[in-house]
């Protein structure tokens, strides 16, 4: 009797040893940065003769989104929309026109048949049910200062659940960055069309 009761209070104590290292692990769990690596592709498209400056504030490029999944244990994921944001735009505007530069505020471009300045920003992020959901924000600007659209681009990568179960949190963070990309690419596909409606209007 007396040992089984023994036996009880060294699984008990055991048991919240236990449970308490995962609570201290959950709380302060590996930290895994994520943006976009190695990015590079062709968008087979006409390049515009016109000027183009995106406008992406620090603040923007500071952005920070925490994300954490106990389907593979107690880690955090901290994505950085607004430098994904950065990334995909010096990859697609400099072959969607002539002239392009990024600026941290606004300014206008002084090259290209037709000028635009367009600021960027990313009002929201989120990767759950696994898949990423992103919103681009897009105000365009012509020549001073005038509005030609404020849009926001909604758009949501593929499912990677099952990557995420195989994988584990390895596997966890290519997940993060593939549906991400994809949305990032689909949300810009759309803004490319309302850039080029204004780049192929005649006038200036």
């Amino acid at each position: 009797m007396h040992d089984n009761r023994r036996r009880a209070q060294n699984l008990k104590k055991w048991s919240n040893i236990v449970l308490g290292v995962f609570l201290l692990l959950l709380a302060t769990g590996c930290h895994h940065s994520i943006r976009f690596e190695d990015i590079g592709y062709s968008l087979g498209q006409k390049e515009f003769d016109a000027g183009l400056i995106a406008v992406i504030t620090p603040e923007s490029v500071a952005q920070v989104r925490p994300i954490t999944s106990l389907m593979v244990g107690p880690y955090t994921w901290e994505i950085h929309p607004g430098e994904m944001l950065r990334q995909i735009a010096e990859v697609e505007f400099p072959q969607m026109v002539r002239y392009y530069r990024t600026a941290s505020s606004y300014e206008e471009p002084k090259e290209g048949a037709k000028r635009l300045t367009v600021e960027l920003s990313v009002p929201h992020y989120d990767f759950s049910d696994f898949h990423a959901t992103v919103v681009v924000h897009a105000k365009a600007y012509g020549p001073g200062r005038t509005l030609i659209f404020d849009k926001s681009y909604r758009e949501e990568g593929d499912t990677q659940g099952a990557k995420m179960f195989w994988g584990g949190p390895f596997a966890m963070k290519s997940a993060i960055r593939q549906s991400s990309f994809q949305a990032y690419q689909a949300a810009f596909a759309k803004l490319r069309f309302d850039l080029g409606l204004f780049f192929v209007k005649p006038g200036p």
